[in-house]
């Protein structure tokens, strides 16, 4: 790959690109078929639960993000200095599936009333907690591989392993739903295909290897790093996925056991945006990168074309998409066309805001990064807490809490000196 030049980059970042954005697509598609189901085969209540567990375990997979970040940076800095001192990508794996599965399961204990409803006993909670920690544990290593394989330039492979969770989640959903399984039966489709990983690793030669690949650090020093990458995709993983558990808490259960057309309408108008720009995060920041002296103007086009996207997203869901969710979903799920505006505006935000976050990382600016998504999280909870309907209070703090924290990010990257960038490197040296 190195063989062919640096004119053969752009057309490898193409590549890698439509590789990697096929594979999300299928994941998004994915999404969205199993909340269909859902919706068909689950009353309203039923419904509104099964959405809170899903955002449970998608801000586990968000915060896992972190790990497949470090991993990319870590195996990337290995083969490119041949300095393979760290630990192997199996151990890296096995330590964070018992780190943050475990916490999962006692978070799904200790909430199972709000996760499960008012009824819900300890006997209830345990089968859901221990889905939800196997999925994690099983995503730590699909995390794990997705890193180690992106930080090598295996785009087909990386896009193999990504599409492999997503077919996995789909059949298995599709057989519970049709088996007749309730709640329980459709949390164990999504959880259990993560557990998809371990086939591919055990089927796919050009995959396996990987996984025996060693870091570029000692392992101490990788686990504080990969703890820094984590804490700042939770802080992101909070507003981005993570919103209808932070409703749960800020509603009364009376009152949420109706949430499920909203948190339906949220993650409808959130995936299109969102799940595409996270895929392909890396690839947008190599850009930005190596723009050079023209870092700040293509950071601009960037913004302005995911802009564009969300305002015509947000007309057309005023206009048409009342009627698609009660055409799709059916008549209990219909969301005002207002409502489903604002949200699409909102997911631009968190599109720009996502953006943003990643342009400070990749300029070093990793504590402006994680203070934005901070103050985004702080500010969405506390906009919540403001009375009005539940609709009215879920805008407002989708709109204003990323607004925030887009506000530090700006600012640092404006008063920062974007000049200071060296391409070559990607690194940036600001003054103290």
């Amino acid at each position: 790959m190195e063989r062919r030049g640096v004119a053969a980059a752009p057309a490898e970042r193409g590549r890698a690109a439509v590789l990697v954005a096929v594979a999300a697509g299928a994941s998004a598609l994915t999404s969205y078929v199993v909340m269909w189901i859902a919706t068909h085969r689950l009353p309203t209540d039923a419904a509104a639960h099964f959405l809170t567990i899903l955002s449970v375990l998608f801000f586990a997979y968000g915060l896992l993000s972190g790990l497949a970040t470090e991993v990319t940076r870590s195996t990337a800095a290995a083969q490119r200095d041949g300095h393979a001192v760290g630990p192997s990508l199996w151990r890296v794996a096995a330590a964070a599936s018992v780190v943050c599965a475990v916490p999962v399961g006692v978070f799904a204990l200790a909430w199972h009333k709000r996760l499960l409803g008012v009824g819900a006993g300890l006997g209830d909670a345990w089968p859901v907690a221990l889905l939800l920690g196997l999925g994690v544990w099983g995503y730590a290593f699909h995390s794990t591989a997705v890193g180690g394989l992106t930080g090598r330039r295996q785009w087909s492979a990386s896009a193999t392993v990504i599409g492999a969770e997503a077919s996995a989640r789909l059949g298995l959903t599709v057989v519970v739903a049709l088996a007749g399984a309730g709640l329980l039966g459709l949390v164990a489709g999504s959880t259990v295909a993560a557990l998809a990983v371990l086939l591919v690793l055990l089927l796919a030669p050009r995959v396996r290897p990987v996984m025996g690949a060693a870091t570029d650090c000692a392992g101490g020093v990788l686990a504080r790093r990969v703890a820094q990458s984590m804490l700042a995709q939770a802080s992101a993983a909070a507003v981005v996925v993570g919103f209808p558990v932070i409703l749960a808490a800020t509603t009364a259960p009376a009152g949420y056991r109706a949430a499920a057309p909203l948190l339906l309408a949220i993650q409808l108008t959130r995936a299109p945006l969102l799940i595409p720009l996270n895929a392909v995060q890396g690839i947008a920041v190599s850009y930005l990168v190596h723009a050079g002296r023209r870092f700040g103007r293509a950071l601009v086009l960037v913004i302005a074309a995911i802009t564009a996207i969300g305002v015509l997203g947000s007309l057309l869901a005023w206009a048409v998409g009342p009627w698609l969710m009660t055409t799709i979903f059916g008549a209990d799920y219909r969301v005002a066309g207002w409502v489903l505006a604002l949200l699409t505006l909102s997911a631009t935000e968190l599109a720009v805001l996502t953006v943003t976050g990643a342009t400070c990382q990749a300029t070093n600016r990793h504590a402006i990064f994680l203070g934005g998504w901070l103050v985004a999280t702080a500010s969405t909870v506390l906009l919540l807490l403001l009375p009005g309907t539940l609709e009215q209070r879920s805008v407002t703090a989708l709109i204003g809490g990323p607004a925030v924290g887009l506000l530090v990010h700006v600012a640092a990257l404006v008063c920062g000196r974007t000049r200071n960038l060296e391409p070559e490197t990607g690194e940036a040296h600001v003054p103290a």
